[in-house]
């Protein structure tokens, strides 16, 4: 009887365990409901009556009589009537006019909603699970709008400021709020960015995958396309500035190219050694596919062998070009530096060796992009060779540090909101086809010769942002990148990652303030991943987070060694102290750095969803420390473990706060504790924590 009680007690347990782990699993497959979770508090929203000074405009309704004159509101807020207004948008909205009294039009972030084909609006309850596939918007992006209506489903302005601008009048309501948009944006005041979701629009099927596939590579957006080119040529106008719009006829999507006069030069420095061969299809190419003439070529050569060097003297006849030989050790931000001293262009355009140009209109977009005012750094779209796989289409500033977007991605389709087709404002552009004023590159000091190899053009990038510049990303200009002929693969030399990672230091020392952070791609989407997806964030990053101190328990002794179940695997893959990272303390009372160990950890053969872990902190006088383990999804390490049982939570995340520990070096434990027996495991790291006086 007593083992038929124990039984069912233990199957009870298991069956909550299970349930437990497979909805934590639910969530942290599908981080956008995580973040739903973590982020948004459920509120009751306000209406128009709640916020007498705001208006709703429907965008369906700005047609040919709309006029802003007939509303008697100080604030308009237009949205899609294919959608709902997310809860508490009036509130934040109004809250983001009252605190930004300099702002006079301000857009949000959105998500879809998913409809069932028989489903209406009415009929669906406002839940997490039905909301999918967040659109995170940039920072106020210019050339962006220019490309197309990034404001999307939401926006609102101060009526003020808005109303007597001319209403384009036409039927198509489209056409008239992008006309609208762009008028609004020329006063010289900077819209806004609310970083929350306040909108979602509708979308009906039945299969979440085929929604999220069709708005993945969807170009359908308001100023997309021809039909919105004499609304582009009319601000141009207005701006004072001289171009036309050139459509490609393959995707439809209109660029502009901006007229300069007088033609002026464009340097283009090449840094190279011993490629012979690649450095010659590179100076080939830019003279068989380049139509805007006055160029320049100054090749920096560090110290390449006598028979290259006399190979490239005679090149010379067939293509002229400055040669500088200069042995020395490899530093590219140098060979940079020395090329632009030689310049004599009022443009410098910075070329990797093993670049080949294969459209003759390229640096006529990219010279005419460079000479807008507002304008630092222009880059663009890379290619693997002859293929369509992307290599770079910009540069974003990830929680793993700068890094390419949409790298392997085949570039047949468009990706996430037009990222590899528009013309986009970004935080950087790579130096392996970056163009600039000249006069901006000698002011700023060029490249930072203390970045020897890695991150010189992301630091370059910081600078011009620093100084309210826009690092601008041409997709419509396209080369073949022969990535890693000039060096190897980083990622596969140990010595290399390591000067990476000092590099990548070097940087955030330099611009601590843009640690993991970028304006141009909202936090909840800037992982590293090359996809753009939606990360969860680790409990330091939210705000107001509980102090993790009251967490730090003091433990029990360890159990003695000889009778310790050691039946735990532990990867340690990060321990120590972060960088240039602070995370939020209890009701938000400053900021405090921190100590992170990150890894996973699981028990072979068993079930693990049955296990709760807890991680050990131990001094050099036996004194334990125990502290909750945050898991987390780690697809990488089920796929190299088959055959284990429920291991998709491998992945654990514990951090203390500086000060929470004494000084000294902390031996570190994983302690798994079996839900539905006594069973307790042990595994010492080997790794350790050292925690450094403040």
């Amino acid at each position: 009887m007593f083992g038929k009680i124990k039984g069912a007690l233990q199957d009870k347990l298991y069956k909550k365990c299970k349930e437990e782990y497979e909805n934590e699993l639910r969530y942290q497959t599908d981080p956008y409901l995580l973040w739903i979770r973590e982020n948004e508090k459920a509120s009751e929203m306000g209406d128009e009556e709640s916020y007498p000074s705001l208006g709703v405009v429907y965008m369906e309704n700005c047609t040919r009589n709309f006029s802003l004159a007939d509303y008697n509101k100080d604030f308009i807020l237009f949205v899609s009537g294919n959608g709902r207004i997310a809860v508490n948008a009036f509130r934040e909205i109004m809250q983001y006019f009252n605190t930004h009294p300099e702002v006079n039009v301000v857009y949000a972030d959105e998500d879809v909603w998913q409809l069932c084909p028989d489903d209406s609006p009415a009929d669906v309850d406002n839940k997490d699970v039905h909301r999918i596939f967040p659109w995170a918007k940039p920072m106020w992006s210019p050339d962006t709008l220019f490309s197309f209506f990034y404001f999307g489903n939401i926006f609102a302005v101060r009526t003020a400021a808005c109303k007597d601008l001319p209403w384009l009048g036409n039927e198509d309501y489209k056409k008239n709020i992008y006309d609208f948009a762009l008028k609004a944006t020329e006063s010289g005041k900077r819209p806004g960015h609310i970083e929350k979701v306040l909108f979602h629009a509708y979308k009906k099927g039945e299969s979440r995958a085929d929604i999220e596939y069709e708005l993945m590579h969807s170009i359908d957006f308001i100023g997309v396309g021809s039909q919105y080119d004499m609304i582009r040529e009319a601000a141009m106008t207005r701006r004072g500035l001289k171009g036309y719009q050139i459509v490609n006829e393959k995707t439809g999507i209109s660029y502009p190219i901006y007229k300069l006069e007088n033609t002026p030069l464009v340097s283009i420095v090449i840094p190279s050694k011993n490629n012979e061969n690649v450095l010659k299809q590179c100076i080939r190419s830019l003279y068989a596919h380049t139509a805007y003439q006055n160029f320049e070529i100054i090749v920096v050569d560090n110290g390449s062998t006598a028979q290259v060097r006399i190979g490239l003297e005679n090149f010379k006849q067939e293509c002229p070009f400055t040669y500088l030989y200069l042995p020395m050790e490899f530093n590219f931000s140098k060979m940079c530096n020395i090329g632009a001293k030689k310049a004599e262009g009022e443009y410098i355009l910075l070329l990797n060796d093993d670049m080949e140009a294969v459209d003759d209109s390229w640096l006529l977009r990219m010279v005419g992009q460079a000479s807008l005012k507002h304008v630092g750094a222009v880059g663009a779209k890379l290619l693997y060779p002859n293929s369509t796989l992307i290599q770079h289409t910009g540069i974003t500033n990830t929680v793993s540090g700068p890094g390419h977007k949409l790298k392997k991605l085949d570039d047949s389709v468009s990706h996430y909101y037009g990222r590899n087709r528009f013309v986009y404002d970004m935080i950087g552009v790579t130096a392996a086809c970056l163009m600039m004023r000249r006069e901006y590159y000698i002011a700023l000091g060029g490249l930072y010769e203390g970045l020897a190899i890695a991150y010189n053009d992301v630091d370059l990038c910081f600078r011009l942002c620093s100084k309210g510049l826009y690092n601008v990303q041409r997709n419509d200009v396209v080369f073949y990148h022969h990535e890693s002929l000039s060096r190897g693969d980083d990622m596969q030399d140990e010595a290399k990652l390591e000067r990476l990672a000092a590099e990548r230091n070097t940087l955030y020392r330099r611009h601590w303030r843009l640690y993991r952070q970028d304006p141009f791609i909202s936090t909840f989407m800037n992982s590293g991943d090359p996809e753009y997806i939606c990360r969860w964030l680790e409990g330091y990053e939210l705000v107001n987070l509980s102090n993790c101190d009251d967490k730090l328990l003091e433990g029990k002794k360890l159990p003695n060694f000889k009778t310790m179940n050691n039946a735990i695997m532990v990867v340690v893959e990060d321990c120590g102290k972060e960088k240039f990272a602070k995370a939020a303390t209890k009701n938000g009372e400053g900021k405090k750095s921190y100590y992170l160990i990150k890894g996973w950890a699981y028990v072979p053969g068993a079930d693990n969803a049955r296990y709760k872990y807890k991680m050990l902190f131990v001094n050099d006088a036996g004194e334990v420390w125990e502290l909750p383990v945050q898991k987390r999804y780690r697809k990488d390490v089920a796929a190299i473990l088959p055959g284990e049982v429920n291991v998709e939570l491998t992945g654990f995340c514990s951090w203390i706060f500086e000060g929470t520990l004494a000084p000294g070096v902390y031996e570190l434990w994983m302690t798994a504790k079996d839900t539905c027996s006594r069973q307790r495991l042990y595994r010492n790291m080997e790794k350790k924590l050292v925690i450094e006086p403040e």
